[in-house]
């Protein structure tokens, strides 16, 4: 499928089961701590970032709605993306969150709860400095920034490999705003996030504008769980499908602008 340049395709997957609810039966059963341990980085707005001293963001909201309705209480623990697939294999949580794309290799070794939004790679430009950038055809011989192990570098490295683009510079993952000050200072062409990231990342900084999506390139996001843990993850499934149906989910992508 074709992404049309500047658009987001912003899909809210529903997932169907029983009645209407806002608890989830037999939830607290599930945790006998009654704590909802949620491994995450401060560090990706505006799915979770610290603001004011505060720990803030869609999916810390998100997490906080589904905990109520499974009857437990959310503790989040700070941690780094290059860490947080292997911490959650080890079952140091019960769950990850943090914009995680779900891919076939990340399928592998985690369990992985029903998509609730697929959304698109971005690319971001300073339009003022490269007025003539304006879709992905513009980019040839383009230095392009990403961050470390995600799904931006393995899309702009195969990207390379065709010609599509320049170069990549991968930086690591917290220093995505080093990247955008390159962005300003001419060091890199362009930014490559998902479309909420590079949202609220262009916003920030006068002059820059997102220029195009990545095509064929659909990213579904979720909350990764340990593969022994089946019940937790159905229950979460549920608990997303009611938020789904009574409004919840869409009055929390509204307020943080993913929607």
């Amino acid at each position: 499928m074709k992404w049309q340049t500047c658009g987001v395709m912003l899909v809210v997957v529903s997932v169907l089961c029983g009645a209407p609810q806002s608890r989830v039966a037999g939830a607290p059963a599930l945790l006998a701590s009654g704590v909802l341990r949620i491994g995450t980085y401060f560090v990706n707005p505006p799915f979770e970032y610290v603001s004011h001293g505060a720990r803030v963001g869609f999916e810390v909201d998100l997490m906080r709605e589904i905990a109520a309705r499974l009857g437990l209480r959310p503790e989040f623990v700070g941690t780094r993306w290059e860490t947080i697939l292997s911490e959650m294999r080890a079952g140091r949580y019960d769950c990850i969150v943090g914009g995680i794309t779900i891919t076939p290799a990340r399928e592998k070794i985690l369990a992985w709860s029903r998509p609730y939004m697929t959304t698109t790679l971005s690319l971001v430009v300073d339009a003022g400095r490269n007025p003539g950038i304006r879709a992905i055809s513009d980019l040839k011989g383009a230095s392009v920034a990403v961050q470390a192990a995600t799904t931006d570098a393995d899309v702009a490295r195969r990207m390379r490999a065709e010609g599509t683009i320049g170069s990549v510079k991968v930086y690591p993952f917290d220093r995505i705003q080093d990247a955008m000050s390159d962005l300003e200072a001419g060091r890199v062409t362009a930014v490559m996030k998902v479309y909420p990231v590079a949202r609220w990342l262009a916003r920030q900084r006068p002059g820059l504008k997102i220029v195009a999506q990545v095509p064929d390139e659909p990213q579904p996001i979720g909350i990764g769980f340990s593969k022994a843990d089946p019940r937790l993850v159905s229950a979460v499934d549920r608990a997303l499908a009611a938020m789904q149906r009574d409004g919840a989910y869409a009055g929390l992508a509204r307020k943080w602008g993913v929607a």
